[in-house]
């Protein structure tokens, strides 16, 4: 049976409901894998309740799972990284009383969520400030967004993009703030194993930068890491269509996972 602890702060700042994160877990067994979701919606949209059937679903699947919010626009990339962090942080010092692993945190995002854990992950400044190394076990990129905001919005057609304004809103119209909140520019720092899944009709820069993501990673052969590529879905259907718990993916990421 799937239980629930619901809207739990995970910064001081208690009143703040984008700063607050829900917890779904089983009290069958202990020291779980843990799988913490950050949903996309290009920076501006989006809340944990839409993604209540992840965390129903992985649960029922044998996971601990969170489903956390973060701060949207006009916020800035670098704050909703920060909170990001911070999400992750209180998992790693409160799951284990929830049955899960702290040693075993995989992180899952979708398009903006996925652009956002892949600089978390690779960027050593975000955790720095808990004197902590990185806690993130593996990183699971679902159809993400953003891997290389810098050649993305450098390109003359991004400005026909319908979010442009929102992008520059969040990443600045500094062409250096682009680069630093590229995750693909720190790969370097990367030795965590990594999933990459993309929809075969998703956009074609979301294609591009995932499989240069992936390619420059394997060839560094510094960390685990595997590609899909999901038959007749879009962007919006890899996320969507995990509302089925009989979806593929969900077989491909709880292998990825029990493999590592």
């Amino acid at each position: 049976m799937v239980q629930e602890d619901r809207d739990i702060s995970y910064t001081s700042n208690t009143q703040y409901e984008r700063n607050r994160l829900d917890v779904y877990y089983s009290n069958n067994g202990a020291q779980r894998d843990v799988l913490v979701f950050f949903f996309g919606g290009a920076w501006e949209s989006g809340r944990k309740e839409t993604y209540r059937y992840i965390g129903r679903n992985f649960t029922r699947k044998g996971l601990v799972t969170v489903v956390a919010n973060y701060s949207l626009t006009p916020a800035s990339i670098f704050t909703m990284v920060q909170e990001c962090a911070a999400a992750v942080m209180w998992v790693y010092q409160n799951i284990s009383a929830y049955g899960g692993n702290p040693n075993r945190i995989f992180l899952m995002g979708h398009s903006a969520g996925g652009h956002m854990i892949a600089l978390l992950n690779s960027d050593p400044r975000y955790f720095r400030p808990y004197g902590l190394r990185n806690p993130i076990y593996g990183i699971i990129l679902l159809d993400a967004f953003g891997l290389d905001m810098y050649e993305y919005l450098s390109q003359p057609s991004s400005r026909n993009d319908r979010y442009y304004n929102t992008f520059i809103q969040v990443f600045s119209l500094d062409p250096r703030n682009w680069k630093r909140a590229s995750p693909i520019r720190y790969i370097r720092n990367i030795r965590n194993p990594h999933l990459i899944l993309v929809g075969e009709r998703t956009y074609p820069s979301i294609q591009m930068h995932n499989r240069h993501f992936f390619g420059i990673l394997r060839n560094s052969q510094q960390a685990p890491v595997e590609f899909y590529e999901i038959p007749r879905r879009n962007h919006t259907a890899m996320v969507a269509y995990m509302y089925f718990s009989r979806n593929q993916q969900y077989d491909i990421i709880l292998d990825f996972m029990q493999r590592y």
